[in-house]
């Protein structure tokens, strides 16, 4: 019987070798086990479920695709293990909503490579979407599989999430808005809204006795604090409260508006959104449902937090450009609460009152650090005329002297991430999708792009 495959643990793939139904099993085991095909993928880190013997027929690779579907695999790949009936790998192909791979290892000793070339052309000829992994079993095949896996895996785990959005469209920013219809029709995706008042009344709900030991473990573990007792606690209620909110209406991530009323009512919700994150949990801030989107999508391929940032300064001399967030960066990204400095969210935030010639911002405490050396992905999903596209570029993130004098003294109040953009900066101001742009550690470019693939998503 074969085991279920849950979406919490590692990837599940479907791995079916399929061959020419004249080859006798003592000629088919010979080539199998030469091979070690579930082993080759399972040393990627992978579960496999894999079906030991090859199939012959449609029939057999239709039950058997069903099979592993019921074991709840997010791909299935097909190895040319010989010559083959075409018909096999595109009924079986058509039979599945899962995506599929043709893979084939061309060897002297079989023909892989032919059963590879009519698959290949069949699935085509049929219209029948797929991904191909042709030549030697090197690093360049080993990284392909990997990313198509993990797209594949995201992909099923994305489709059926809800998302929460509370407040509401922040500051007319048109492009942080999406067709709430539009994401369940194209990513699976379900959207309910809530008001902010909701958050800001489960917040007063909370006791103090209840916040008053996050305080004390906030002021020993952050790098040094800079904000009052009272903002800790207000800031220790809000997520608490959003932690129950997001339980009770079972959402897999979220967007927080925080402007206007949050900030001018109760408390800017920063240090919230970055321990959220921190534990996993995807938060956008200024209820960026764009944004949110592409921090789901690379938290579900596996890239841990992701920065949701500013694009604030381009050097074009020196190809780099400098991102901001407003307080609400993971500390994973810092290294750790050891490397971040908790500061006062700066007043300018909130709404301006003429009348009493002050903001009425409340406060709220703000991570602030500066993104340490590394690889990142530049990503962000967005709309051209109600079409999604994805804007997608490497990058690297470097040490600068950081002035936190800077933006008037903002500087020092938020985190920042100088990074270097491996791409024309002329085409990459052009691709923007928006002021917002998310940051992640790693190279999540082939997987991003296999998970665009998937859905249809053009790339710019």
């Amino acid at each position: 019987m074969v085991r279920k495959v849950t979406m919490k643990e590692m990837p599940g793939v479907g791995l079916i070798p399929v061959i020419d139904p004249r080859i006798d099993t003592i000629t088919e085991k010979k080539i199998l086990d030469k091979l070690r095909l579930d082993s080759k993928v399972r040393e990627l880190g992978f579960e496999v479920v894999f079906s030991a013997e090859a199939v012959k027929t449609e029939d057999e690779a239709v039950n058997k695709v069903r099979e592993m579907e019921r074991a709840g695999v997010s791909s299935i790949i097909f190895f040319t293990t010989w010559f083959l009936r075409a018909n096999v790998v595109v009924g079986a192909s058509r039979s599945t909503g899962l995506p599929v791979m043709l893979w084939s290892i061309p060897d002297m000793d079989n023909t892989s490579l032919i059963g590879y070339g009519v698959a290949h052309g069949s699935l085509d000829e049929t219209g029948i979407s797929h991904e191909t992994v042709c030549g030697p079993w090197d690093e360049n095949a080993r990284r392909k599989m990997t990313a198509w896996i993990k797209a594949c895996h995201a992909k099923k785990k994305i489709s059926g999430s809800r998302y929460g959005d509370i407040g509401g469209s922040c500051l007319s920013m048109l492009t942080g808005v999406s067709d709430p219809n539009q994401w369940r029709r194209k990513f699976g995706i379900g959207v309910e809204s809530a008001e902010q008042w909701t958050l800001i009344n489960k917040a007063r709900l909370i006791k103090e006795r209840d916040v008053s030991c996050y305080v004390k473990k906030w002021k020993e573990e952050f790098k040094s604090v800079d904000v009052s007792d009272d903002v800790l606690k207000k800031s220790a209620k809000l997520y608490l409260a959003g932690k129950k909110m997001f339980a009770e209406n079972g959402w897999d991530f979220a967007g927080v508006k925080c402007q206007f009323e949050l900030i001018d009512n109760y408390l800017a919700p920063c240090l919230p959104i970055a321990l959220w994150n921190d534990e996993g949990y995807t938060v956008a801030c200024e209820t960026d449902m764009n944004a949110a989107l592409t921090m789901y999508a690379l938290n579900c391929l596996g890239a841990g937090p992701v920065m949701f940032s500013d694009i604030q300064y381009i050097d074009y001399e020196e190809r780099w450009a400098r991102f901001l967030n407003c307080g609400t960066a993971a500390t994973f990204l810092a290294g750790g609460r050891k490397n971040v400095t908790l500061k006062d969210c700066p007043e300018v935030q909130g709404t301006y009152d003429e009348k009493k010639r002050k903001h009425l911002c409340k406060g709220g405490a703000c991570t602030s650090f500066v993104l340490p050396p590394g690889d990142v992905t530049l990503a962000r999903f967005g709309r051209i005329e109600g079409r999604y596209v994805l804007h997608l570029s490497k990058g690297e993130s470097f040490e600068y002297h950081h002035d936190e004098k800077s933006l008037l003294g903002i500087g020092g109040s938020w985190p920042f991430a100088y990074v270097k953009i491996k791409e024309s900066l002329d085409t990459f101001c052009v691709n923007l999708r928006a002021h917002h742009m998310c940051i992640a550690f790693g190279d999540w470019v082939p997987e991003m792009k296999i998970l665009a693939k998937l859905w249809n998503v053009e790339l710019l």
